[in-house]
């Protein structure tokens, strides 16, 4: 922005000075008022159909920039809809390494743009910057007034509602919706070309599972006569906490390990389900069944074998990193766990992110800002957004948009073509994906393996909450702490290093770690949730 370096670092000293010093604002949560609540509306904006102003706005727009990305002001959906709006978004997208420093900095110096969009905004940003600082404004007067779209999703969908307010009742920020299942689920995708040539079918139990994994590992299924076939290939730490989770009885609400049964809110982390399910996770590793590499989360590697079809059942969302061998794979159900359960955990709310697109006090156009974004939350808007210009980029095909084979096919890959289409790659933009819409990054493979997992999917999936100031410095370093505490004990459990005559210490461990205290702070948040 226009500081240079020096001033930045005064401008940051001075805040962090001030923030010790100043009182809280009163009144209205985060000491700024609704803008819908104004009687004053520019004269250059239109209500309704475009353009959205008469006149041109220029607006100051910060985000973080996807390496497949081009420059935002040469994307083609971004220059399209600065015509039809009437409205000049002047882009400063940052890479997205260092990209959530410059944010913080931005914050910290009150050098603010004026939209925040695909900037990774957490739910503690949200807190601190929404409701304690009232850098962020309240957006819920502005979607009733001025965004239909919007309005009608969030009334025909309350949990999506639910998921962006804040405790103190205000909406900072916008999601994206993704009313299309498949558009927030990992898969569960098995190798059809080996269980064919092995004749195996997809597993349904544990025991089942284990025959197929050590067949797949000693039968040469590839057909090249060397063992690096790899049978299961968990991607990183994270699928140890969604993929077979719902197998052994445990969910995944409110973004974290927790089960919700009567509405009480649980923390499964020092269960016996799961204990015995890291046993089984450790029986897969001790046996060479499981990718020996899981818990290190090196993608790159991770994706190479993919792309080659090394891998035996793997879980992901998309088919975009292993298209050329995509043929070879189908899809399975959840297997049957010890108990009976056959639930799928790997799947997240329709509200998520919930951090994609903000407006700050900056801004002199709310009206227009609102307007702006809620043409995405539209068929017409995702479609455009996803796909582009219809005879140009994209054509409709049984009554679904299907982007053009020069653009699929492209020789860099089609995250690098789409990035200068669009902002898809990478995510975390506000819009809408429906059954009309469809999902870009979802091909026909994609839509046929995600029927396998559908109807075992949780029919209410709560989004993490966003705590009140007082909580958020409360648990968030109790959290963190814990967090990292499983994270590498988990690991240690699986790949042997940690025996499980041990386990009672780690839950011991878990409780002098206030696991007890965040539980009642998701207790109180679920609490919360369930009364907006």
């Amino acid at each position: 922005m226009r500081a240079n370096n020096n001033t930045r670092f005064l401008l940051l000293a001075a805040s962090i000075a001030m923030t010790g010093l100043m009182p809280a604002c009163s009144g209205q949560p985060g000491g700024v008022s609704d803008p819908a609540a104004s009687a004053k509306v520019d004269d250059r904006f239109n209500q309704s159909g475009f353009p959205i102003v008469k006149e041109p706005v220029s607006l100051k727009v910060f985000g973080c920039k996807d390496p497949n990305h081009a420059d935002w002001k040469d994307v083609l959906v971004l220059k399209e809809y600065a015509k039809k709006t009437n409205m000049n978004m002047q882009y400063e997208e940052t890479p997205a390494q260092g990209c959530d420093e410059k944010r913080n900095l931005l914050f910290a110096a009150n050098e603010l743009p004026d939209v925040f969009l695909r900037a990774n905004l957490s739910n503690t940003d949200i807190s601190r910057y929404g409701m304690q600082e009232g850098m962020l404004i309240p957006l819920e007067g502005l979607i009733d007034k001025y965004a239909p779209n919007l309005k009608s999703l969030f009334d025909k969908y309350p949990d999506a509602r639910k998921s962006v307010t804040a405790a103190d009742g205000h909406i900072y920020t916008l999601p994206a919706i993704r009313l299309l299942s498949s558009g927030r689920t990992d898969k569960i995708w098995i190798n059809k070309t080996w269980l064919d040539k092995l004749n195996m079918k997809a597993p349904t139990t544990p025991d089942e599972l284990v025959a197929l994994l050590k067949a797949f590992r000693d039968q040469d299924p590839n057909g090249n006569g060397e063992k690096d076939e790899i049978p299961l290939g968990l991607r990183d730490m994270g699928m140890v906490f969604s993929t077979f989770t719902g197998s052994w009885g445990l969910d995944r609400q409110m973004g974290y390990n927790i089960n919700i049964k009567d509405d009480k809110v649980h923390i499964w982390l020092a269960d016996e389900r799961f204990k015995e399910l890291l046993i089984f996770l450790n029986k897969l590793y001790s046996e060479k069944l499981l990718y020996k590499d899981f818990y290190l989360g090196d993608l790159p590697k991770w994706r190479s074998n993919l792309s080659q079809a090394k891998i035996g059942m793997f879980f992901i969302q998309a088919s975009d990193p292993f298209t050329k061998v995509e043929g070879q794979f189908t899809g399975m159900a959840p297997i049957k766990g010890p108990h009976g359960d056959q639930s799928y955990s790997a799947s997240g709310p329709l509200a998520s992110p919930i951090g994609t697109f903000a407006i700050t006090k900056e801004n002199k156009s709310p009206e227009a800002t609102i307007r702006w974004v809620d043409y995405f939350f539209s068929d017409e808007g995702s479609i455009f957004y996803q796909y582009g210009i219809e005879g140009q980029t994209f054509t409709m095909k049984d009554g679904k948009p299907a982007i053009n084979d020069s653009i699929k096919n492209d020789s860099r890959g089609l995250m690098a073509a789409l990035g200068q289409v669009n902002l898809v790659p990478g995510g975390a933009f506000p819009f809408l994906t429906t059954d009309k819409t469809g999902n870009i990054v979802e091909n026909e493979k994609t839509q046929e393996v995600s029927k396998f997992v559908e109807p075992f999917i949780p029919k209410t999936i709560y989004g993490p909450p966003i705590f009140d100031k007082a909580t958020t410095d409360e648990i968030v370093p109790i959290k963190t702490d814990i967090d990292k505490y499983i994270n590498e004990s988990i690991a240690k459990f699986i790949i042997g290093e940690l025996s499980f005559d041990k386990w009672g210490e780690y839950a011991a461990t878990l409780k002098k770690m206030k696991l007890d205290e965040l539980e009642k702070a998701y207790q109180k948040a679920y609490e919360s949730l369930n009364k907006k």
